[in-house]
């Protein structure tokens, strides 16, 4: 017999992903009439899902434990799109969740691994006293089976986390096997092939993805910089390539050659970050704006004093010009007397 409950419970069911709402239920769903006129609903649109399965077990524990403790049914869900944008909704969904009802304490019920990670978002609002995964056991025959694939295969086309992968990837694929036909350098395909299906599993694997969608949500600016950036980089290392093919001398002046064809690239890539990242704080008038446009100068410095060291080594001058020294110690040594002086600033004036 379980334990009676001392404080307010609310047993809430988690759908991370929304199906809940494709069959129109609209999300949080609070309270045992709601939660039965939504379990109605699901039982003629979805009666074979595990989500079905799911609220009735959620459903059958509240029964069970109202008559003698304090409980309410709670239905709360995420999001189609997945990742940030479904923990960012669910954890909106039990705020207002706990404004309505005021819990102290939960009991979770859910039925797939994606769902487990609302575990913690709810951890970090309301205590949790008790979770149970649901599990569904089902026998299909051949018919049932290819409704079952006809669902999957429905999630793969109308869902953007997986239609990214499955629908995505593929496509690309498909677009530069064409394209290499089509310029007769077909030969190449195959390493091309291998490197974009590395590249999606690298930005799977790691999320990548959703790491990109959380920096666009929290900062636009930083994204576009972030892929001009990449974009310099690729051109930059292009250039270094064909500087390679087509430069020839001492393996010295050829690998100084390269590194100066590339450096301006690399150094835009730079500089680009950091003023997105000054742009950004001045918006929000950040008084750190100063730490970023003090990298700035600092990289500026480092260009000109690398570029002007190369030359000098193509040119057969193997030890740094009395010039070039006098201007590293000189620049050096104002950027860290600006550097020492806005820090007291700032100290001075947020202490």
């Amino acid at each position: 017999m379980m334990e009676q409950l001392t404080n307010k419970t609310a047993i809430i069911y988690i759908d991370i992903d929304d199906d809940l709402g494709d069959i129109g239920i609209k999300t949080p769903v609070i309270g045992e009439k709601d939660a039965f006129l939504a379990i109605q609903r699901a039982s003629e649109y979805i009666p074979d899902d595990s989500d079905f399965n799911s609220m009735v077990v959620a459903y059958n524990l509240y029964n069970k434990l109202k008559s003698n403790n304090n409980v309410e049914i709670v239905f709360i869900a995420g999001s189609k799109k997945g990742g940030l944008d479904a923990q960012l909704n669910l954890s909106k969904e039990l705020e207002e969740v706990i404004k309505k009802i005021n819990p102290e304490q939960s009991i979770l019920v859910y039925d797939s691994p994606e769902d487990a990670k609302a575990i913690p978002i709810i951890e970090s609002k309301l205590k949790i006293i008790g979770i149970q995964r649901v599990i569904v056991e089902q026998h299909r025959g051949v018919e049932e089976t290819y409704v079952l694939l006809g669902k999957y295969l429905k999630k793969i086309i109308s869902e953007p986390r997986y239609s990214r992968i499955f629908l995505g990837v593929p496509g690309i694929i498909f677009l530069i096997a064409s394209v290499f036909y089509i310029l007769g350098i077909a030969s190449y395909l195959l390493p091309v092939v291998l490197l974009v299906i590395g590249i999606a599993m690298l930005v799977r694997g790691f999320g990548v993805d959703d790491m990109i969608e959380k920096w666009w949500e929290n900062s636009t600016i930083m994204v576009v910089v972030g892929i001009l950036s990449i974009i310099s980089l690729i051109i930059g290392i292009v250039e270094g390539y064909l500087t390679s093919q087509t430069i020839k001398g001492s393996y010295i002046f050829t690998i100084s050659s390269e590194i100066i064809s590339v450096l301006p690239y690399l150094t835009f890539s730079v500089i680009i970050l950091f003023a997105g990242k000054a742009l950004e704080n001045a918006l929000t008038r950040n008084m750190r704006v100063w730490h970023d446009l003090l990298k700035i100068v600092a990289i500026v410095l480092s260009y000109y004093i690398i570029s002007g060291a190369l030359k000098n080594i193509q040119e057969g001058i193997y030890v740094f010009q009395v010039q070039l020294l006098y201007m590293l110690s000189i620049s050096s040594m104002i950027l860290i007397t600006i550097y020492i002086a806005l820090s007291i600033l700032e100290k001075y004036k947020f202490t």
